[in-house]
């Protein structure tokens, strides 16, 4: 983990002596055989199967958009960071490796708090066997910016796209759905384990995880397929803390499940059957291109409206 740049123009981090943050991650890291040059030099160094495929990826967290650092605590700042990414390689269904992860601090953050958001990253990825190897720091004047890059393996299983999907195939989801703003948006379970189970099956022929909202991620795999997306109203898993959010603004909890986003389930397509305890089926694939719903046996569209970044 490196500073772009010296001095104060370079945007050092406020009351943080940036190498003595950087030594102290580098002794929170734990031995990993696969990191033969960790933090500390340009660039790190793994050792790869020759045999695996490399998957990577990169988010990034927005004060006031994937959290409000006035409320969340930097720890759980952190974890969220780090789980959208390990959430990613779920919905592909490969194993974390290793991360990189930049953050650029507001002015006036002190080193305690720079280390709880590492922290919180590094227990996220300590479930998963995922080894910080580097990144950069920085401070600005704006809101609290993090960016996690993944490196995911194959590991023997072919990773699962979302442009598989056939018509005929069941859709399902791993969970309940909607209201995730209460409190599950900060403190979701990447489904990485489950992927897996579910991808070495060889049943599962389209992927994605939720993270935009059920109605604008279904159209993804939809797009991504060249088919449509069918789903049944009477069947999507609603979460209670949609229904708790109708109390509050009068939404239904069926539109919190379709649209909120941020729930970071698993949708997914196969021709198989699954029981209940691995996911619950909420429509199929139709030739037809488009996202749909059936209400009281009519169909109509479903417009997508999820999160979607304006830039």
């Amino acid at each position: 983990m490196r500073v772009v740049g010296r001095g104060q123009s370079a945007g050092r981090i406020s009351r943080v002596p940036e190498f003595d943050f950087i030594h102290w991650i580098k002794q929170q890291i734990k031995p990993d055989a696969r990191v033969q040059i960790g933090i500390g030099d340009d660039l790190a160094a793994l050792k790869w199967d020759a045999k695996d495929l490399l998957l990577a990826g990169v988010d990034q967290v927005l004060d006031g958009v994937h959290f409000d650092s006035q409320f969340h605590t930097p720890r759980d700042i952190g974890r969220k960071a780090m789980n959208r990414n390990l959430s990613d390689c779920a919905a592909m269904a490969c194993l974390p490796a290793a991360a990189l992860a930049t953050v650029a601090l507001p002015h006036g953050r002190d080193l305690q708090y720079a280390r709880e958001l590492f922290l919180g990253m590094q227990h996220a990825a300590d479930a998963f066997g995922c080894t910080l190897v580097g990144g950069d720091t920085g401070a600005w004047p704006g809101k609290l910016v993090m960016t996690v890059t993944i490196l995911g393996r194959s590991a023997g299983i072919a990773p699962v796209t979302r442009g598989g999907a056939k018509p005929g195939d069941r859709i399902y989801v791993t969970g309940p759905l909607g209201g995730s703003i209460l409190g599950r948006h900060m403190t979701f379970e990447p489904r990485v384990q489950l992927a897996r189970t579910l991808a070495g099956e060889g049943r599962i022929t389209s992927m994605i995880d939720l993270s935009d909202g059920l109605s604008r991620d279904a159209a993804h795999i939809g797009r991504a397929s060249g088919a449509g997306i069918l789903i049944e109203s009477d069947r999507v898993p609603i979460h209670e803390d949609a229904q708790a959010l109708f109390q509050k603004d009068r939404v239904s909890p069926l539109d919190h499940a379709l649209h909120d986003g941020e729930d970071y389930e698993l949708l997914f397509t196969s021709g198989f059957d699954f029981t209940p305890d691995v996911a619950v089926k909420i429509g199929r694939i139709v030739a037809e291109s488009g996202v749909w719903i059936e209400r009281d046996g009519r169909r109509e569209p479903l417009e997508p409206r999820g999160w979607e970044h304006q830039i």
